[in-house]
């Protein structure tokens, strides 16, 4: 069933993806719910600070902004698993601050957002040898740090408008501006 999915907003392919995901392991055949979710809080974070998103190869940190200030992003789709939920391991603490986005579970709205720097992340996270790394809680980072959630969303609500640009350019014929 094809589905011409370009005038779909950010947060419409983001709920369309986890109605899929929440389908297959309903069939039993996905056991996670691994979601681009991280690739979209990095876009975020890039359309709030600026700069340049690293390689995935890079170790440590995800975006470089203007000033040369290296952010980890991390991202937590829904709050099923409430305060308890858990943000995705850190195995190094090479970057200068973290940003934290959670989203609704079924809306994808930023529901918040937390700078936290480096020292404070790894003071609060226990070390797990199942993950190989520090695995901060929702509990643990919503005190610390910076709220961010105002500016964060601001810079989701543009994803919209540049993704809407390039596509168009590209199918154009034109290239990424």
């Amino acid at each position: 069933m094809p589905r011409d999915l370009s005038g779909l907003k950010v947060r419409d392919l983001l709920q369309l993806e986890a109605s899929v995901v929440t389908e297959l392991r309903s069939r039993g055949l996905v056991r996670t719910n691994n979601k681009p979710l991280g690739d979209i809080a990095e876009q975020v974070v890039l359309a709030a600070r600026g700069g340049v998103i690293e390689p995935n190869s890079t170790k440590s940190h995800d975006v470089t902004d203007p000033g040369g200030q290296r952010i980890q992003v991390k991202a937590m789709g829904g709050r099923r698993a409430g305060r308890s939920g858990k943000f995705s391991p850190f195995r190094s603490f090479d970057f200068d601050t973290a940003v934290f986005l959670v989203f609704e579970a079924e809306t994808f709205e930023l529901d918040f957002a937390r700078e936290v720097c480096a020292k404070d992340v790894e003071t609060v996270s226990r070390y797990s040898a199942h993950t190989n790394g520090r695995q901060p809680t929702l509990r643990q980072i919503e005190s610390l740090g910076v709220d961010v959630t105002d500016e964060m969303r601001t810079a989701y609500g543009t994803l919209d408008d540049e993704a809407l640009e390039l596509h168009s350019g590209l199918t154009s014929g034109g290239g990424k501006k």
